[in-house]
């Protein structure tokens, strides 16, 4: 499935019974694989992304569990945004806001360099630790 992350990651964040409902498109509490998968790759893509030429060697190794838990929470995000309007409340949707407001502040503060992850380094292996970091 994912380089970092497996289903049995975004459950348990978001519980296994939300996965699978956000997961199926017709309403249903069956989970859908492929659109589990699909989520795993894109919020595994969307942090690297936000590490290309910085001072970490992608993919990550380790993979550290600061990294696990940004891809499951924003795989789970993912396939929440990703259905129908049906069944999202007020409170779910304040809930997620605020929890994808959590994420950038985490991933902002290791991306600026304020914390640092526990993974190779690019300058372990001859590439550029200073390279900018550029979040848009």
């Amino acid at each position: 499935m994912g380089a970092y992350i497996l289903k049995a990651d975004i459950e348990n964040v978001f519980g296994a019974d939300n996965v699978a409902v956000w997961s199926n498109l017709s309403g249903g509490d069956t989970a859908d694989e492929a659109r589990i998968t699909l989520a795993i790759s894109n919020a595994e893509e969307d942090v690297e992304n936000r590490f290309r030429n910085g001072r970490y060697l992608l993919p990550f190794t380790p993979v550290a569990l600061t990294v696990k838990d940004w891809c499951a929470r924003i795989a789970g995000i993912w396939l929440f945004d990703n259905r129908p309007g049906y069944g999202k409340s007020e409170e779910e949707l304040d809930g997620l806001e605020l929890l994808r407001t959590q994420l950038e502040i985490s991933i902002d503060a290791y991306t600026s360099g304020q914390r640092k992850l526990n993974c190779t380094l690019a300058s372990e292996l001859g590439g550029n630790s200073d390279a900018p970091n550029v979040v848009l």
